[in-house]
């Protein structure tokens, strides 16, 4: 059997241990445990360097491994190694970390069980917690490995953030001891082992001295491990485990991708628009290592947007988010330009202009005019149907829509949406393009609203519903709160702007005609914009008052303004529930008309898209946890108590619960 875990031996006395896994498991722990030994026991080895492999330092937990593994194996697998942590930073002789590539979750733990961490300069890797994106705290004893290094508060902050952090941010915050380019962090750590070796070796009573202060007891690492053990044999780790893990990485290597196409690279890319969106994508295609046409109106708007963009990655270096070097890189790949000549040679145009058809139009005609037959086109919007879109294409087989999400350089998920006329190969095509900019992509039918945005309006309409029944704006944004999700409804109205949401309405009212009817909350919300001016946070006033110093609060004149006066009561425990009921029954409705068909691309897409409460793993999840049953009685009761007929369940939700069925269990099929 391969060995995940390999060693070699120097004449300088110095053993060095290198992982070729990137899944930390069962094996891969057997293998580390006994090569940790042999450099115990072996009176020739003087000190240990760990090495990382290329893709990782000393691998990530498997989720795979977790998701099967039983309650007993989990725990045997946490003491154990929280046990060998305990043991490498309690040597006597040295440990070396010598790192070069992501130390993430359990290989960051395992850096830290060293006695001296080493990291590379300008390697584009990132060191952090990032099981914690998962609920699942530390195994290995991180909190007592940190309190050797850092004090009280910084340990905590540090064990909170479940962001991965560049190089330079991770030597500020504590996790690493030094910085050297590449090519010397493994020599540099062999220099350190033998020159620590030695001096313990020539001063053994002040090596003794030390090894007594370090506070380290057994019971601290055991009861680390129990914590972890305990969160991870939980519902809510067992389904953000697999969304956030597992459903997140097989949409990340294309699983739906269509077969039979042979994967396309991009080198040069276009943009047309060069606002917050338009920007933003061409940040990410440059990051990519793209060269990106970024093309608007003038050259002094195409500026504009490119001003962004330093700014952007200003605040990016300084959150230790982005190395300095790379990003100067990044952004002299962008090229600013009115002119739609310039996108001669690009592989793939997106499209980022003002979300009006005219306007898409226009633009559509003017980048096909100049770019090659072979090249994808590429729509971004939130809203209107990409088979009409494409009507203003000569090649609607290769136009397709690609909804990016604001900002676009910090969200992670890009919802490809199929037209009509759009084929396999464009489909295929499309979604090489989302991994290559680091996007995670799910893939929806076209339809009004799509997917995300047709289930996040629904987040909001019932939101403003709620107002204009006259509840406590207090109570609608506490029920956000206690949901989990990432925003309460009226904060994230304000911050995708309520003259936008006014005008989709409008737009919808004018398209579909007499059948389409207003509730009571979307004419609220165009009252306000109308009537008060309120547009949301760009104008300052919104559902909120939004002062100059960032702060914010709820319009006073808000409740009175919405019932004139009139009011219910409802529990802050109705509000949470109305409020993730009505985007979990609306992503039931999309399975059900074949606007996506794979649960599990629901749930990632409803996380990632617009902060869906974290820890129910999905809006479908969240179903299937409660029980299908129960919450289909839960929805009738608040459908009939509020007069919401958005919570009425649909009917193949009341098939599957008389079936005692699941959501994920169930085939989903396009129509």
């Amino acid at each position: 059997m391969e060995l995940q875990v390999i060693c070699e031996r120097h004449i300088d006395g110095v053993a060095t241990i290198r992982s070729t896994s990137m899944n930390f498991d069962s094996t891969f722990l057997r293998d580390l445990e006994s090569l940790v030994s042999d450099c115990l026991s072996d009176g020739n080895v003087i000190a240990v360097v760990l090495s990382a492999g290329k893709d990782g330092f000393f691998g990530e937990l498997s989720l795979d491994w977790l998701q099967a593994a039983s309650h007993e194996e989990i725990e045997d697998i946490a003491q154990r190694a929280s046990a060998l942590a305990r043991r490498m930073a309690l040597s006597p002789k040295p440990f070396a970390a010598a790192i070069t590539s992501n130390a993430h979750g359990v290989g960051l733990e395992i850096a830290l069980a060293c006695h001296r961490r080493i990291g590379a300069l300008d390697a584009g890797y990132t060191v952090g917690f990032t099981d914690l994106r998962f609920g699942l705290p530390p195994m290995l004893g991180a909190a007592t490995l940190l309190s050797l290094r850092l004090d009280r508060v910084s340990a905590q902050q540090v064990l909170k953030n479940g962001q991965a952090l560049t190089a330079s941010a991770a030597l500020k915050a504590g996790l690493l001891d030094q910085l050297l380019p590449v090519d010397e962090v493994v020599p540099a750590a062999r220099r350190w082992a033998v020159l620590e070796a030695a001096r313990r070796k020539q001063k053994p009573m002040e090596a003794a001295i030390e090894a007594a202060s370090i506070h380290m007891p057994e019971v601290l690492f055991n009861a680390a491990a129990s914590e972890f053990v305990n969160v991870a044999t939980g519902p809510v780790a067992r389904d953000m485990v697999r969304t956030l893990g597992l459903s997140f990485a097989a949409a990340n290597r294309l699983a739906s991708r269509p077969a039979g196409f042979a994967t396309r690279n991009f080198k040069r890319v276009g943009v047309l628009g060069a606002g917050l969106m338009g920007s933003g994508i061409a940040l990410v295609a440059a990051r990519a290592g793209m060269d990106v046409v970024m093309v608007d109106t003038s050259q002094e708007a195409a500026q504009r947007g490119m001003n962004l963009l330093v700014k952007e990655e200003e605040r990016s270096v300084a959150a230790g988010r982005v190395d300095p070097k790379l990003s100067q890189a990044t952004l002299a790949r962008i090229h600013p330009t009115s002119r739609y000549e310039d996108l001669n040679g690009v592989e793939v145009v997106v499209e980022a202009v003002f979300e009006d058809r005219d306007v898409k139009r226009d633009a559509t005609r003017r980048a096909e005019s100049n770019i090659n037959q072979s090249t994808l086109f590429a729509t971004n919007t939130s809203t209107l149907p990409i088979t009409g879109l494409a009507e203003a294409s000569q090649r609607p087989e290769q136009f397709i829509g690609l909804h990016f999400f604001s900002p676009v350089p910090r969200m992670l998920l890009l919802e490809i949406i199929r037209g009509r006329y759009t084929t396999d190969e464009t489909l295929a095509h499309a979604m090489d393009f989302a991994k290559a900019i680091g996007k995670t992509p799910i893939v929806v039918m076209d339809a009004r609203g799509f997917f995300t945005t047709r289930v996040v309006m629904a987040y909001q309409a019932e939101a403003f519903d709620m107002l204009a029944q006259g509840v406590d704006p207090e109570v609608v944004e506490a029920g956000g709160i206690a949901s989990g999700m990432l925003v309460p409804p009226l904060v994230l109205s304000d911050a995708v702007a309520l003259d936008l949401i006014h005008q989709i309405n409008l737009q919808a009212a004018s398209d579909i005609g007499d059948s389409y009817k207003l509730s009571s909350g979307y004419k609220l919300l165009g009252r306000m914009v109308e009537l008060e001016d309120r547009k949301g946070k760009k104008s300052g006033h919104g559902f909120y008052d939004y002062a100059a110093d960032g702060s914010k609060s709820l319009w006073p004149g808000l409740r009175k303004f919405a019932t004139n006066s009139a009011s219910i009561e409802m529990s802050v425990a109705d509000s949470c529930d109305r409020l993730l009921a009505a985007q979990a029954l609306e992503t039931v409705r999309c399975l059900e008309e074949g606007v996506i068909t794979d649960p599990s691309q629901c749930d990632v897409g409803a996380i990632l898209g617009w902060g869906f409460a974290p820890w129910t793993g999905g809006p479908l999840s969240w179903i299937d946890r409660m029980g299908v049953h129960l919450c289909v009685e839960r929805c009738e009761q608040l459908a009939k108590k509020y007069a919401s007929t958005r919570l009425l369940p649909p009917l193949s939700m009341k098939k599957i619960a008389a079936l005692n069925g699941t959501i994920y269990s169930t085939i989903w099929s396009p129509p």
